[in-house]
């Protein structure tokens, strides 16, 4: 489901205040600031100027559902304890044959915790996931 794109005046104003959840960094050219409400700001680079959109996730705006769930916090430790041991990301089909689920349903959790902030990832570059919340306050390493 996309997610709604509102007018850029009225909600920058809105998010002072705002706890930020998470940061991440997609590719060189554009930055996501996730905020503990499900409203996340979009910077991109263009040539000579930068772009601004905010965005809310359906489902997510003003509901308390903004934590990782009990799922998502397996698949994050798994990462974590997969990049302390390699010293590198585990692709996702590492992570397939870890959890016993399919191609599209690891993909399909990466970018959903890509979206939420949880991760960032380089487009195009495999392994290059990275972790972007700390994983102790979820009661957990």
């Amino acid at each position: 489901m996309p997610s709604r794109t509102s007018s850029i005046e009225p909600d920058i104003s809105k998010l002072a205040g705002k706890q930020v959840h998470g940061v991440a960094l997609d590719g060189d050219k554009r930055l996501n600031v996730a905020f503990s409400d499900g409203t996340i700001l979009v910077v991109r680079a263009s040539i000579g100027r930068l772009a601004v959109e905010v965005k809310h996730e359906p489902g997510e705006v003003g509901s308390a559902n903004v934590a990782p769930t009990k799922r998502q916090i397996e698949y994050l430790l798994f990462i974590a304890k997969y990049i302390r041991r390699f010293g590198r990301a585990p692709a996702e089909s590492d992570i397939e044959r870890h959890f016993l689920v399919s191609a599209p349903t690891v993909n399909q959790m990466m970018r959903t915790l890509e979206r939420r902030g949880f991760i960032s990832r380089k487009s195009g570059v495999p392994r290059s996931i990275k972790i972007c919340v700390d994983l102790g306050l979820y009661g957990t390493n």
